[in-house]
């Protein structure tokens, strides 16, 4: 197990009352598991994803509910009382953000700074939770993410910059950039959003290969059923919250 949400409920305010996009859900997800969550735009599928990372957007906010967080550390997996993560502190989620929970967005291209290369990009993301690595480790480990994404010439695309980047290369950049940590859940906002069938494919083959290396667990958010259907073991579908 490394996930386990209980009567989960966000709300947002609204002229004249309440509405929740996210209602009593409940969910569990095992390490190493590929779970598919699908429905309609606007079921409440990426409301409920950023939950998992502490950032419903406001004036949001958790209502009632419980997501339990199994740790990926060997030492805390036998725990009978994980942590609750929405009772964490936005400096407690500084150290699991991106480093035990990692996402991927919708919008890969939104999802990064377009005035920096690749390659700063990822010494970035990889310093914010290991300050003490040098410049070439961190090189190392960003060649070694690229190749493992089934990206050609590493080493040219750490020196590009993101819209110099096709809409599949800039996904698997994405993709990689998210692994850094190796993250024990990995959450995957339509991942495959307007990529060709190609892309597509090489992008579920990544998911199914980071499930296998990494035992990771992933949570699949799509409105493709076919997708969720290529890699998932189980699928929930979402209607209304």
């Amino acid at each position: 197990m490394i996930l386990a949400i209980s009567g989960l409920t966000i709300c947002f305010p609204v002229p004249g009352g309440i509405i929740a996009p996210v209602r009593d859900f409940n969910l569990a997800l095992n390490r190493g598991e590929i779970l598919g969550l699908t429905g309609p735009s606007g079921c409440g599928k990426t409301v409920f994803a950023t939950s998992l990372l502490g950032m419903v957007e406001s004036p949001g906010y958790i209502q009632s509910g419980s997501i339990r967080y199994f740790s990926g550390k060997t030492e805390d997996a036998g725990k009978e009382n994980p942590p609750d993560l929405t009772a964490l502190s936005e400096n407690q989620w500084r150290h699991i953000r991106g480093k035990e929970i990692s996402m991927i967005f919708q919008n890969p291209f939104q999802s990064f700074n377009h005035s920096r290369t690749i390659g700063a990009q990822f010494i970035e993301a990889i310093k914010a939770h290991r300050p003490h690595v040098s410049r070439q480790e961190c090189k190392e480990i960003t060649l070694s993410m690229l190749d493992s994404a089934m990206l050609k010439k590493p080493c040219e695309i750490m020196k590009r910059y993101p819209f110099e980047l096709s809409g599949g290369m800039c996904q698997r950049v994405m993709i990689a950039l998210s692994l850094v940590h190796h993250p024990a859940l990995l959450i995957a906002d339509e991942p495959t959003t307007a990529l060709d069938k190609k892309n597509e494919e090489q992008i579920l083959l990544f998911f199914t290969r980071i499930r296998e290396n990494y035992h990771t667990g992933i949570i699949l958010i799509s409105h493709d059923e076919k997708v969720i259907g290529a890699v998932a073991e189980r699928k929930i579908r979402m209607k209304h919250g």
